[in-house]
């Protein structure tokens, strides 16, 4: 055994894209592997993949996005880490351990959402601090959806047994939600329309979404579903953005999936979380899902019917550059998580 530790730019890609693809077990074409591969990790923005390789051969991965965030009243970039997947037989050996304390090395603070078993068990052994967890949401429109979203990646069985629950309404109307003044509007943003971003509420730790981030998800391979904008305007102001993504289970319908609210305000969340989820309904979805650290976020999905299903941890290293106590605005922008681990 002879390890070394590269960054994926230096890598084989195609060994590397081997090798994310048996760690999704995903049973892909070679074509759309490598399409999903470009998208994700060659396309994107600021990032940096680490590479553990024996004899050429990837064994091990670690990801990081690179994106600026608001930390009590400053602008900062922040490494969000994912896609950390190391061979069962080179555990033992550390490999895993030894690409994340090469991230921790790094100048840049990291955080880390949710992850396996293993990953919540070791960051704490590491002294990686612990934030506030995000409430994982539900709202389910449509029987058939639901049960389409539970036999997924399922054996064969229990797809059948999937296919005999009727396509009942569970939801027949939504709550109406106020809209803050008598001139304000919701606008689909078109496919590849450029536009601005307004200011953040005042959350001591929040990501700050810009237009690449915005253009990237616009291009994401059609196995993905399809990203939808929608821009939020009191007047001719730009107060919030929210993103989300629709993606079609076969023979069962759409499953939505609310990934990121940007208001300007707290008291614009209600509005802009109601508008976004009527508009995924309208659009077919059976099933809408949504992360939440924000309180008010939580408020307003609970207010909707969303089901509060269980709770996802957050970790950050270093401790010494915490933010301030304070709220924290916590999503994953890069849109794939449910994809990737359902």
């Amino acid at each position: 055994m002879s390890i070394t530790f590269t960054s994926l730019s230096e890598a084989n890609s195609a060994h590397v894209r081997e090798f994310l693809v048996m760690s999704w077990k995903r049973d892909w074409s070679d074509e759309l592997a490598e399409s999903y591969f470009a998208w994700r990790y060659v396309a994107r923005g600021a990032s940096e993949t680490l590479v553990a390789c024996d004899q050429g051969r990837c064994v091990g991965i670690l990801d990081s996005f690179i994106r600026p965030y608001w930390i009590a009243g400053r602008q900062e970039f922040v490494r969000e880490t994912c896609d950390w997947f190391c061979m069962p037989e080179y555990r033992s050996a550390g490999v895993g351990l030894h690409l994340m304390r090469r991230m921790m090395a790094k100048p840049q603070p990291i955080l880390v959402i949710g992850g396996s078993a293993d990953t919540r068990n070791l960051l704490p052994r590491l002294k990686w601090a612990k934030l506030s967890d995000l409430s994982s949401f539900i709202l389910v429109v449509s029987a058939r959806a639901l049960a389409g979203l539970v036999a997924r990646n399922r054996p064969r069985g229990v797809t059948r047994v999937a296919h005999l629950i009727p396509d009942l309404p569970l939801v027949r109307r939504l709550p109406d939600v106020a809209a803050p003044s008598t001139n304000s509007r919701v606008r689909v943003r078109g496919h590849g329309e450029a536009g601005e971003t307004p200011k953040i509420a005042p959350y001591v730790l929040a990501p700050l979404l810009d237009t690449k981030v915005v253009d990237w998800l616009a291009r994401a391979p059609a196995v993905l579903g399809q990203f939808l904008v929608l821009d939020f305007l009191c007047g001719d102001e730009l107060v919030g953005i929210s993103i989300s993504r629709l993606e079609k289970l076969p023979s069962f319908g759409w499953v939505a999936h609310l990934i990121h609210v940007h208001a300007a305000r707290f008291e614009l969340i209600d509005w802009m979380v109601g508008a976004t989820t009527r508009h995924l309904v309208e659009r077919g979805a059976g099933v809408v899902r949504c992360r939440a650290s924000c309180p008010t976020t939580a408020r307003a999905l609970s207010a909707l019917g969303f089901w509060q299903v269980k709770r996802v941890p957050a970790y950050w290293w270093p401790p010494n550059k915490l933010a301030h106590a304070g709220l924290h605005h916590l999503t994953a922008l890069r849109g794939d998580d449910a994809f990737a681990f359902y």
